[in-house]
């Protein structure tokens, strides 16, 4: 199971490191088996909008890009991705960015024109690709339409997180669910667990018995069964 920290406090708090964290559950059972620290090594890549796309004049696969990073100008940033169209949202790595490759990224030349930055895949942006759909695996990362100009990217795509990688038994799944390993790090932190507020309404919908029966064939063993539709 893979279970976000940051998911995790928003019902126990957690005043220890992840690392703490993963040997206390280990200690009583729920084995983690990694730590992993989404967006390690990402830096500065923010969020910009394709103005303008059109072929490099000297080039048959580069296309110059001219990015809206939200600053009042224009940045113009070549590629060689050939699923980038105009008005795409995309993530750019600007001038001055870390990659998780240990890459920063620098003003260059191609072909003799300016590139300012780089726009970015998932897989460069540290993304296991288990967690793309296919269409996300190759060629620039394509960010939802409506996604805003010049916003960092660890923040629109929840990289500022930790994932606990945990080896669950079948005997433990009650920590098959986030409330379950909430409860369990509050156990193991001495923490206050925060269960959320369940706003339900109930209201007449029909007769259950109407969509489900229930027929009790061993009475010494199940003396009632209770039934509650939901819709």
């Amino acid at each position: 199971m893979l279970a976000s920290i940051n998911w995790l406090k928003q019902y126990v708090d957690i005043p220890v490191t992840p690392e703490v964290l993963a040997d206390k559950l280990t200690r009583v059972g729920l084995e983690v088996e990694q730590v992993i620290h989404l967006g390690e090594g990402l830096e500065g890549v923010i969020t910009g909008k394709v103005a303008s796309i059109e072929r490099h004049p000297d080039s048959d696969h580069l296309w110059v890009c001219q990015m809206d990073l939200g600053k009042g100008e224009l940045t113009q940033i070549l590629t060689g991705a050939q699923n980038v169209h105009k008005d795409d949202m995309v993530p750019v790595a600007v001038v001055g960015s870390h990659l998780p490759n240990g890459m920063t990224l620098k003003a260059a030349k191609m072909r003799g024109l300016d590139s300012n930055g780089m726009l970015c895949s998932a897989g460069e942006l540290g993304i296991d690709s288990k967690l793309l759909l296919p269409e996300q695996r190759d060629g620039i990362f394509i960010l939802p339409a409506d996604t805003p100009i010049g916003v960092d990217v660890k923040d629109l795509l929840g990289l500022n997180d930790v994932v606990l990688d945990i080896d669950l038994t079948a005997n433990r799944s009650d920590c098959f669910n986030m409330l379950g390993l909430a409860r369990e790090t509050a156990a193991v932190l001495n923490q206050e667990l925060r269960l959320p507020a369940l706003d339900t309404k109930d209201a007449a919908g029909g007769n259950v018995a109407d969509n489900a029966k229930v027929e009790i064939q061993c009475k010494d063993l199940c003396t009632r069964f209770a039934l509650r539709m939901v819709k």
